[in-house]
C-alpha cells in the first residue's frame, strides 16, 4: 500500500488567532466547520452555508482535569491543505483512494489540540494530548445536535452483539437513555446524510451513542474489572464488573477520529472510504501473502450434505469433500468452523479429524485452510496456539464471540491483527463490532461481521430485502461486510420459514446472487452445502467468478431502504447488479459508465416470469451492449439484477 502525493502539503503558523481563523472549508467549498471556544469547544458544520448539526462539550474529562481546558482558548492554529492517492493494498472498493482534505489543528495552551478535518464527503475531528505519564479517562461527554424532526437509523440496542435490525424513527422519537451502535444514519430535512463513525480506535473504547434530550450523547462501556471465568468459551470472559473510569492510556498521543460522511443524495454513501483514510497506515512490513478470496465452510454445510459416500460431520473426509468443491470452484479457502477443537484447547483437534492431513491435501488442490476460534480462548492461548496452526500450515482464522466493545477488547483486535500477521495469517472478525479503521494498519484483516447477515434467517425474520437495501448506507460505510451472500435456497416473502440446521434466504435466486456485488467483501463466504452449489451449477459457477476487490465503484439509481444499483468494475470487466425491497419495481439500469464508442457482451441473471411465486426462478442469458445502453430491469417482490459485462 503506498501514499503517492499528488500536490504540495502546505502548514501555515498563526499565532493572532481571529474569529476566520477558527473556520474550515472543503476542498470543493460545499462543506464548511466552525470551531467555538466561547465555553465548552464545540463545532458547527455547514453545507452550502446552511447549518446541518453541531458538535457540543469536546473535551475529555480525565483524573487531571478536562482536555482542553474549560475555558481555554487556542493560542495557535496550522492549516494543512493534502491532495493525495493512497493506492490500497485490498482493493475494497477502488484501487486508487482520492485523500483530498483540508485541516487545521488548533494548539491550545494546556499541551492539547483539537485537529478538524473537511473532505468533500465528510468532516472529522480528534483531540491529540502532548502530556507525560499516563492518563485516566472518565468520559468523552460529546453532544451531537441536530433538527429533532431529522430521519434516524440505527441499531437501538443495550448489549454488545452489534447484530440487531435497524430501527426508523425521527431524531425526537428516540427513546431518551437508548443506546444506539454505529454507523447510525441521520436523514436532515432538507435531504442530506449523515453517518456517524468513528477511525484509529486503538486502545481505546468503541463509542455508541446515548439519546439525551433533543440530540445526542457518547456512551463508552467502562473499563473492565472482572470477568465470568466459568461455563463454556462463548460466554467466558465476559465483564461482570466495571471500573469508573472509560480508559487508561498513555497521556501523549492522538485519540480517535470522530467522522461524519455527509452526502447530499444516497448513492453517493456508497463506496465511501472515510473511515479508511482517517485509519493509521499499514504496518506489516511485507504484505503481499495477503490473499482475498471466497470462502466454503462445514458450519451449515455439513448438515446438509445428500449424495455422497460418508457420514458428514466435523471429520476428515467431510473436510476434503469441501476441499475438492472448492479447487473444483476456485475458491481461495476453506474453513473449519465452530466444533473442531478439542477440550477448550486451540492446539488439539477431536478424534476423526487430521487438520495437517486436511490442511496437507487441500494445499495439493490449491486451496488455504483457515480455522474458527473462540476469543476467549485465542486470547489466552494466542502464542501457543498461532504458532501451532502455522505449523499445521493453516493461513487464516475467524475470531468469533469477543461481544464488548471495551477498551481491552480493543486492545485485543489490534493484538490479534498484529500477531496473526507474524504468522502470515488472514483474519475475519465475527461477534465483533463494525470497522474502525484496523483494516488498514493490518490488511490482512479481511473483513468482519456487526449486522444482520445471512444466519439470521435461521432463527428471525430480520434478514429482510429491505434489511438489504439499507446496508450499503449504513453499515458497509464504515468498512467491509461479512454478510454471506449466495444462498440457492430462496423464499418469497410467503414461502420464507425459519430452519437453523439450512437456513433460507429471504428473496429471489438472482437477489440473493447480486448481494455479492451490493455488499462489498475482500473475502466473501458461501452458506450452503456444496452439494446444492453443485446442483445449481449455472449459478454458483458465475457467483464464485464474481472478484472480491474492486478497481472502481460507481453508484447507479438508488434509494435508502428502497432499492439499489450499483456497478464495479476488476480489471477489464464491469459486475452491474440492483436488488429491491419487498415492492417489485421496473428500474431503468443505465450503462454510461463504460467507455463511450466501445462494444460489450453482456451475461446477465434476472427473476424469472415465476419469481414472485417461486424464487428460485431465473433467466440466465447474453446481450451485445454499450454505453448509450439502458437496461430496463423488472424486478419482483425481493428480487434482483446481475450480469457481467466485458469489451468485445
Amino acid at each position: 500500500m503506498r501514499n503517492l502525493l499528488a500536490a504540495a502539503v502546505l502548514f501555515v503558523a498563526v499565532i493572532q488567532l481571529s474569529a476566520k481563523d477558527l473556520s474550515l472549508k472543503s476542498p470543493d467549498g460545499t462543506l464548511s466547520a466552525v470551531l467555538n471556544t466561547t465555553d465548552r469547544v464545540s463545532l458547527e458544520i455547514f453545507r452550502e452555508g446552511n447549518p446541518l448539526f453541531s458538535v457540543g462539550d469536546i473535551f475529555l474529562k480525565t483524573a487531571d482535569g478536562s482536555i482542553p481546558a474549560e475555558g481555554a482558548r487556542p493560542v495557535s492554529v496550522k492549516r494543512i491543505q493534502v491532495d493525495n492517492i493512497i493506492e490500497p493494498l485490498v482493493k475494497e472498493n477502488r484501487a486508487r483512494i482520492a485523500d483530498k482534505y483540508n485541516e487545521a489543528e488548533f494548539s491550545f495552551s494546556d499541551k492539547t489540540k483539537i485537529i478538524v478535518r473537511l473532505y468533500d464527503d465528510g468532516v472529522a475531528y480528534r483531540i491529540v494530548s502532548d502530556r507525560d505519564g499516563e492518563l485516566v479517562i472518565y468520559d468523552e461527554p460529546v453532544r451531537f445536535n441536530f433538527n429533532p424532526a431529522s430521519s434516524f437509523i440505527s441499531q437501538q440496542i443495550g448489549y454488545n452483539s452489534y447484530e440487531a435490525p435497524y430501527i426508523e424513527t425521527t431524531v425526537a422519537e428516540v427513546v431518551e437513555g437508548v443506546t444506539c451502535n454505529l454507523p447510525a444514519l441521520v436523514k436532515l430535512p432538507s435531504g442530506e446524510n449523515v453517518v456517524f463513525l468513528e477511525s484509529d480506535t486503538e486502545s481505546y473504547p468503541v463509542m455508541w451513542l446515548r439519546k439525551e434530550g433533543e440530540g445526542f450523547s457518547t456512551h463508552f462501556w467502562k473499563y473492565p474489572r472482572t470477568y465470568n471465568t466459568e461455563g463454556d468459551y462463548y460466554d467466558r470472559m465476559g465483564v461482570t464488573s466495571y471500573e469508573d473510569f472509560i480508559a487508561k492510556t498513555s497521556a501523549r498521543r492522538e485519540f480517535p477520529w470522530r467522522a461524519f460522511a455527509i452526502t447530499a443524495d444516497d448513492a453517493s454513501l456508497i463506496g465511501n472510504d472515510l473511515v479508511y483514510k482517517l485509519a493509521p497506515e499499514c504496518r506489516i512490513e511485507n504484505p503481499s501473502w495477503i490473499e482475498p478470496g471466497w470462502v466454503t465452510f462445514d458450519w451449515w454445510a455439513r448438515r446438509g450434505l445428500y449424495g455422497v459416500d460418508f457420514k458428514a460431520g466435523i471429520n476428515t473426509p467431510t473436510a476434503k469433500f469441501m476441499v475438492d468443491f472448492a479447487s473444483d470452484y476456485g475458491l481461495r479457502y476453506f474453513l473449519l468452523d465452530d466444533g473442531w477443537t478439542k477440550d477448550d484447547d486451540l492446539t488439539q483437534y477431536i478424534d476423526g479429524l487430521d487438520i495437517p492431513e486436511v490442511v496437507r491435501y487441500a494445499g495439493s488442490k490449491g486451496v488455504d485452510v483457515m480455522l474458527w476460534v473462540p476469543f476467549s480462548l485465542l486470547d489466552a492461548q494466542m502464542d501457543k496456539a498461532l504458532a501451532t496452526f502455522e505449523k499445521w500450515g493453516v493461513k487464516g482464522i475467524k475470531i468469533d464471540f469477543m461481544d464488548r466493545d471495551d477498551q481491552l477488547i480493543t486492545d485485543f483486535y489490534w493484538r490479534a491483527a498484529r500477531k496473526a500477521a507474524e504468522h502470515k495469517m488472514v483474519i475475519d472478525f465475527h461477534g465483533a463490532y463494525r470497522p474502525d479503521g484496523l483494516r488498514r494498519a493490518y490488511p490482512n484483516v479481511l473483513t468482519r461481521e456487526a449486522l444482520i447477515e445471512f444466519e439470521y434467517n435461521g432463527w428471525t425474520d430480520f434478514d429482510t430485502p429491505r434489511h438489504h437495501c439499507l446496508l450499503p448506507f449504513l453499515r458497509c460505510v464504515a468498512g467491509p461486510a461479512d454478510y454471506i451472500p449466495g444462498t440457492t435456497n430462496n423464499a418469497t416473502k410467503e414461502q420464507f420459514r425459519n430452519n437453523g440446521a439450512t437456513p433460507m434466504g429471504q428473496g429471489t435466486r438472482t437477489h440473493a446472487m447480486a448481494m455479492a456485488v451490493v455488499v462489498q467483501s475482500p473475502m466473501q463466504m458461501l452458506s450452503d452445502p456444496q452439494t446444492d452449489y453443485i446442483r445449481e451449477h449455472e449459478c454458483s459457477s458465475f457467483l464464485v467468478n464474481i472478484p472480491v476487490e474492486w478497481d472502481e465503484t460507481v453508484p447507479l439509481d438508488c434509494k435508502l431502504g428502497e432499492y439499489v444499483s450499483v456497478a464495479r468494475k476488476n480489471g477489464s470487466a464491469w459486475y452491474v447488479s440492483a436488488i429491491t425491497n419487498w415492492d417489485s419495481r421496473e428500474m431503468k439500469i443505465s450503462l454510461s459508465f463504460l467507455d463511450k464508442g466501445k462494444r460489450y457482451r453482456m451475461e446477465y441473471f434476472r427473476d424469472g416470469i415465476n419469481a414472485d411465486t417461486e424464487a428460485i426462478d431465473y433467466v440466465h442469458d447474453f446481450k451485445a451492449v454499450d454505453a448509450d445502453t439502458v437496461i430496463d430491469a423488472s424486478l419482483v417482490s425481493g428480487g434482483g439484477w446481475l450480469a457481467r459485462i466485458v469489451e468485445l
